[in-house]
Formats: structure tokens, C-alpha cells, sequence
């Protein structure tokens, strides 16, 4: 177990100045940790949130409400557009792109990930990635000047560009391979009802198709099948990839994401990571995986901060996965597994829809549509005992709220 940080010798160095990053350094400070700390960021901006990027500030543009708060104190040095290009292990010390160094006695990797891209696609002017504030200004900006977007892939992020284009009065238009929205982060069934919320708002969405080509002329995109679509700005959002590089370089354990362990220790002596750029095991699927989730970057960063303060009461991160996403009106929440064997649903006199999925008599996961006052405590539910039933949870004169009460009790 780490040691107590408070003696002032001791020197932190954050590479990666995200919410990660930011919420580490804040965590360090709000426990009274007395030593050098160092948070090195390649943006020029000072640390902000990247959720708002795809909706709200497309909307109205207002960075003042990007900014992550409160700010960090003078004490923690901020390097901002400086780029780590190497770790020495050995001599503890990291190497910045001006051909300075830091030395440190421990090193937090928050680096992130990074869009993937498309090879045909690649390098043309009118096709944008979203992830940094850089990116979202650009596609602001081209919003005011063309009349139609098109994404590509229906993950969350794509979703909630093309609710807030269409908002807009954009023409909005997603492409996604898969034969369902949001394979990977939210239930089927649950998917399917968001797809018609969309394409009932005047979004249309192709599935099972690829775009193959951009004809410059009309500002249209190809699909596999021939079909043609408006693309008058075309957003790329198929997935990312870990920031894995510069601790791969210093032979640290990596696999599209830097392996750590429940204390968020890497494979080599003294070097951490947090983040998205981290991959954990799932508490529900004992797999490694990499969770890329605000929930996520937040918990694992307010966890190590923890876990070298107060290192006696300090418990390993094993939080259940959990993410929102806003797209337009709806809201959705899901935590835990996606599939169970079992699934109930229940819909609320507003019409929140709420799906709990069970795998050998235990709740895996919850998803909800415009139900957050009932997310939460269900999100409780995802322990590893048993809990209700479906036919508790499905009873039409069931308190969601009492029942999960009764639950945790007994």
C-alpha cells in the first residue's frame, strides 16, 4: 500500500490535465497533500468538461460553462500545451517536448483517448472528430454556414451531436455499421425505443450501412449500398483509442489502455493512471476493460487521491460502471451489464421508462429513459446478492424507492 503523502519532498506529476487529471490534483489538495504537484495539459485551455461539447455549448456556444470549478489553487503548477514525450523510470523522470524534464516521485497518467478515424475519409476539410473544445468550436462554426450534418457511427457522442444539429434546424443524419444504435453502452431494447425518439424529431438514421465515399460537388456521402445523403458537414464518431503510447514506450503494460489494478498502480514502480486512458477490471465482468465513462474518471481519480492520504481506510476502486447521456429531450442513464437473462420494465405515469436486467437471480443492470429519480436507487441494486425479483420489481403497485430501501436493508 502507498505510503502517507504529506511529507513535502514528495513530488506528483498528472500527465493529462482532463477531468481525470483535474479531479486527482483538486482530491490531492482537498486532503492537505503538502508537495510539489504538477499537472501537465497539451491544450491551451485550462481544464474543462468535455460533456457539454456535443450539446448544450453547441446550442449556445458559452464557454464560461465548460470550465471545471473550482479552479486549482497556485500551488499546483499548471504546464498547459506542453507534450510528454517520454518516461524514465529509472531516473523518475518524465521528458516535455521543449527538451525539458520533470522529475517526480510519483507519475499519474491521464492521458485520455483520441477519436478514431476514417481512411477514406481522412484529411478532407469538411470531415471533423469531436473531442476537444478545438473540435467543437469547429463544428459550431460550420454549423452556422451548411445545412445538413452527418455522423457517422451511433454511439452516445453522435446521438447527442445530431439531436443538438437538429435542434439547430440542421438537417441531421446518422450512419452507423451496426444493425442497432449504441451496441456497446446501452440495451437493445432500450436502443430501439431511443431510435424511434430520433427518427420522430426528423433525425434520419440508416443501419447496417458504412459511408464509402464524399462527393465534394453535391456535399453528399455514398453509403455501401449506393444510396446518397446530405453530408454538409460530415462528424466521425466510431469509437477512440487510448493515449497508451507514451507508457508503452517506457515498457509499461499496455493493451489500447494502460493496465492498472483496483489502487490504480501500473505495471511499473511509482507510475499510476486514471481515466479513460486505464484499463480496469470490471467489477461485474472481472474482464479488463477500458471505461470510458465521466462517472469513471471521476471515481478513479477521487480514489487514488484517497488511497495515498488516507492509505488505513482506503479500499480499492471496484465501482459499478455507470454513464448518462442527453440526446435532445431524452435523457438515459444506464449502469451494469447491457444483457442479463432476465429483464423487466416498467414505464411511469409521465412515461420514464425504467429496464433492470438479472443474470442468475442477481440485478446486472439498469437502464432508464427520462426516469432519474428512479436511476439511482436502482443503481444501488447492482450488488453481488441477491436483491428483488422481476416479479417485485414488475408489480404494478410497487415503490421503487421503498422496495430498493427494503432491498439494501435485509
Amino acid at each position: 500500500m502507498s505510503k502517507l503523502l504529506s511529507a513535502d519532498h514528495q513530488s506528483v506529476v498528472i500527465v493529462g490535465a482532463g477531468l481525470a487529471g483535474f479531479n486527482l490534483a483538486s482530491a490531492l489538495v482537498q486532503r492537505g497533500y503538502a508537495g510539489e504537484l504538477t499537472l501537465v495539459g497539451d491544450e491551451p485551455w485550462q481544464p474543462y468538461d468535455r460533456p457539454p461539447l456535443s450539446k448544450q455549448f453547441q446550442l449556445d456556444g458559452d464557454e464560461s460553462q465548460l470550465w471545471l470549478l473550482p479552479e486549482l489553487p497556485p500551488k499546483v503548477k499548471q504546464l498547459r500545451q506542453r507534450k510528454a514525450m517520454a518516461i524514465d523510470p529509472q531516473r523518475q523522470e518524465l521528458r516535455l517536448d521543449d527538451g525539458s524534464t520533470l522529475p517526480w516521485d510519483r507519475l499519474v497518467l491521464a492521458t485520455g483517448t483520441r477519436p478514431l478515424r476514417l481512411a477514406q475519409l481522412d484529411a478532407r476539410p469538411r470531415v471533423l472528430t469531436l473531442r476537444t473544445l478545438g473540435d467543437a468550436r469547429a463544428i459550431r462554426e460550420t454549423l452556422k454556414f451548411v445545412a445538413s450534418l452527418l455522423v457517422i457511427g451511433g454511439g452516445p457522442i453522435g446521438l447527442e451531436l445530431a439531436a443538438s444539429a437538429a435542434e439547430l434546424g440542421r438537417q441531421s443524419i446518422v450512419v452507423e455499421k451496426s444493425m442497432r444504435l449504441m451496441s456497446r453502452s446501452a440495451p437493445a431494447a432500450m436502443a430501439d425505443i431511443l431510435l424511434e425518439y430520433h427518427r420522430s424529431r426528423g433525425i434520419a438514421i440508416y443501419l447496417g450501412r458504412t459511408v464509402v465515399a464524399l462527393d465534394e460537388g453535391t456535399q453528399e456521402a455514398v453509403l455501401d449500398d449506393g444510396q446518397r445523403v446530405p453530408a454538409g458537414l460530415v462528424v466521425v464518431g466510431i469509437g477512440v483509442r487510448a493515449n497508451d503510447e507514451l507508457a508503452a514506450d517506457a515498457g509499461i503494460a499496455c493493451d489500447d489502455g494502460v493496465f492498472v489494478d483496483g489502487w490504480c498502480r501500473t505495471s511499473a514502480p511509482g507510475v499510476f493512471a486514471v481515466g479513460d486512458v486505464t484499463r480496469q477490471r470490471n467489477p461485474l465482468t472481472g474482464r479488463f476493460e477500458r471505461i470510458e465513462t465521466w462517472a469513471n474518471a471521476q471515481g478513479q481519480a477521487q480514489a487514488l487521491a484517497a488511497i495515498w492520504c488516507n492509505p488505513d481506510e482506503a479500499r480499492a476502486y471496484e465501482a459499478v460502471p455507470w454513464f448518462w447521456s442527453d440526446q435532445g429531450s431524452a435523457r438515459l442513464q444506464c449502469a451494469g451489464a447491457i444483457t442479463g437473462e432476465q429483464q423487466a420494465w416498467r414505464v411511469d405515469a409521465a412515461g420514464g421508462r425504467v429496464l433492470v436486467h438479472w443474470s442468475a437471480g442477481l440485478v446486472t443492470g439498469v437502464a432508464t429513459l427520462n426516469a432519474t429519480r428512479d436511476f439511482g436507487p436502482l443503481k444501488k441494486l447492482i450488488v453481488p446478492r441477491a436483491t428483488i425479483t422481476p416479479e417485485q420489481f414488475s408489480a404494478p403497485e410497487a415503490n421503487i424507492r421503498a422496495l430498493v430501501q427494503q432491498a439494501l436493508a435485509a
